[in-house]
């Protein structure tokens, strides 16, 4: 029953089939209790008018009148069992007193009364016999009257099914139009959700809150956007600036402090610029990172952003083994690879103090293991840093699957599934 009105689409449809099923069994149930109805009410009267008779009978039989006689048109009574006929005497030799109604074999249905009376003393058996089907309805009258009673009931029930469908059609439609609405509009907040006007008030209120929830989304996208992009272009300028000045201090003689400064800076402006170039990467696909043409990550990019990225490395003593079986192909631009790869690799070589970080890269798995203390409780992406939140948001959005947990014998583990 549950999953019959399961869904509002049919909802309508199976409200008119349960109503039908329903009306039919309310039919049916209405029919036979006029059917009982009328067969308890004539033989209710004739009861009652046979029970009449019966004073008129023994009234009769006390001023002498005695054997057979009739009362009506429709009743005899006998004052002499004998006489009574033997088709409805076998009903009445076994009780002393009798009132219902028989229908012996091969005669028609009679109300039958046996009782007695006194007279001067002395006890008489009287039994009437009264024919009840003269009275009661024949065929043609129990038919007639029983599809009176079948008409009005169908149409109560066609009148009230009417009024139930228009009402689940207002009540039901406006669901799933806006149902409809929403998966036909999925992923485009610049439409906006209409309704009819004939609609509830209550859907009329819920169409203009969707509406108000979908302008105020639209606004928050587009200022996420603006800003991104604003702020990566801002971005550009000053690190132009400071690459090319730390260029241009890289050609003067230093000293091997002022060398390893400049080298520093260097390294911090290009991991720099490469995050720009992947928010402004992000910014121009969010909305259509299925159109983005498919692309395989050459070795030379991937020994690139380990080379950039392992800097720290050398200063804490700390091996990079880069293990490539295959290359993935995916969507992502090259900012965006060295961004999450990038990140993983820096938190890898912040939580070893020693030993040894492996990248291990095969066409549908990045893994990079390191030998650092591990996770001491559940793993939680945002105890490692805010870089681990960012691979965390690329991963979604390039529906790539980021799992961090300890290694069974050595650190963490950092697996993603292209």
């Amino acid at each position: 029953m549950i999953g019959f009105f399961r869904s509002t689409k049919s909802l309508t449809n199976s409200l008119a089939l349960f109503f039908i099923g329903i009306s039919f069994a309310v039919g049916v149930i209405a029919f036979c209790l006029f059917y009982f109805a009328i067969h308890w009410s004539e033989d209710r009267m004739g009861e009652r008018r046979i029970l009449l008779d019966r004073d008129i009978a023994i009234e009769r039989f006390i001023k002498g009148e005695q054997g057979k006689i009739e009362v009506d048109l429709l009743t005899d009574a006998y004052n002499n069992f004998d006489l009574v006929p033997a088709n409805y005497a076998k009903y009445l030799h076994h009780s002393e007193s009798y009132l219902g109604e028989v229908e012996p074999e091969g005669d028609s249905s009679q109300m039958v009364y046996k009782g007695s009376y006194t007279d001067k003393g002395k006890s008489y058996d009287i039994i009437l016999l009264s024919r009840i089907d003269n009275v009661e309805f024949g065929l043609d009258e129990f038919i007639y009257s029983s599809l009176i009673v079948v008409t009005l009931v169908t149409s109560l029930m066609c009148i009230f099914g009417t009024l139930l469908y228009r009402l689940s059609i207002q009540l039901i439609e406006p669901v799933n139009e806006i149902a409809e609405q929403l998966e036909n509009h999925s992923g485009n907040s610049e439409n906006v959700f209409t309704i009819s006007t004939e609609a509830a008030v209550e859907f009329q209120t819920l169409t203009e809150r969707l509406n108000q929830y979908r302008t105020d989304l639209n606004l928050a996208l587009k200022r996420e956007q603006a800003f991104a992009r604003y702020a990566s272009h801002e971005l550009r300028t000053p690190l132009t600036v400071v690459k090319g000045a730390g260029k241009l201090l890289g050609r003067t003689e230093q000293n091997d402090f002022n060398q390893r400064q400049i080298h520093r800076i260097d390294n911090a402006t290009e991991q720099m610029i490469t995050m720009v170039d992947a928010l402004l990467s992000l910014v121009r696909y969010e909305r259509n990172t299925d159109d983005v043409p498919l692309r395989k990550i050459p070795n030379d990019e991937l020994h690139t952003i380990v080379a950039d990225n392992s800097i720290q490395a050398s200063e804490k003593d700390v091996t990079i083994r880069l293990n490539i079986s295959s290359t993935p192909t995916v969507r992502a631009t090259p900012p965006v690879m060295n961004m999450v790869i990038g990140n993983l690799i820096r938190n890898a070589i912040a939580a070893t103090g020693k030993g040894e970080v492996t990248i291990d890269i095969s066409d549908t798995m990045l893994t990079i293991t390191d030998d650092g203390p591990g996770l001491t409780n559940e793993p939680n992406l945002s105890g490692h840093g805010l870089g681990l939140l960012i691979v965390e948001d690329l991963s979604q959005r390039y529906q790539w699957q980021f799992s961090l947990q300890s290694h069974p014998e050595r650190g963490c583990v950092a697996n993603i599934k292209f």
